[in-house]
């Protein structure tokens, strides 16, 4: 029953679908560290709970202006290789049961959509981007001309 359970969250003004096991927890992230020379896409460390976590901006890994980081902003909590990290949110919605079952990404996608999104679900009418959070974590590498 459990691989049916989501976390609904908006993330670059859409919403998407999270399957739960990904999931840690939901927590509000006090300021962040600067990590120098850090990819564009990490927003900075902070700790909770005497672990640090890197703060990942889902907006850069899509393609958009990285957002910043609001005090008392929710993030989505994510082990990744055994490394702890937190997704920036817009807001998070809901966790519920969704019965539909996953079908495959049908249309265009934005090419960073496109790199994350594993499938689509339809829960409440409305199209829902499951999206995987290792896929905002781990950027393809860029070739050398």
């Amino acid at each position: 029953m459990m691989e049916k359970l989501y976390l609904i969250a908006r993330i670059a003004d859409t919403r998407v679908a999270l399957r739960s096991r990904a999931i840690n927890s939901v927590v509000t992230v006090g300021t962040p560290v600067n990590v120098p020379a850090a990819p564009p896409h990490v927003a900075g460390l902070f700790a909770l709970r005497s672990r640090v976590f890197t703060l990942i901006d889902p907006h850069v890994v899509i393609g958009l202006p990285a957002v910043a980081v609001a005090p008392g902003q929710r993030v989505i909590v994510v082990d990744v290789a055994d490394h702890g990290y937190a997704l920036l949110a817009d807001a998070i919605e809901d966790v519920c049961f969704i019965e539909a079952p996953e079908t495959r990404v049908t249309g265009w996608l934005l090419p960073g959509w496109a790199r994350v999104a594993d499938a689509m679900i339809e829960h409440e009418g409305a199209s829902l981007l499951v999206v995987d959070p290792s896929h905002f974590v781990t950027l393809p590498v860029a070739k050398a001309a």
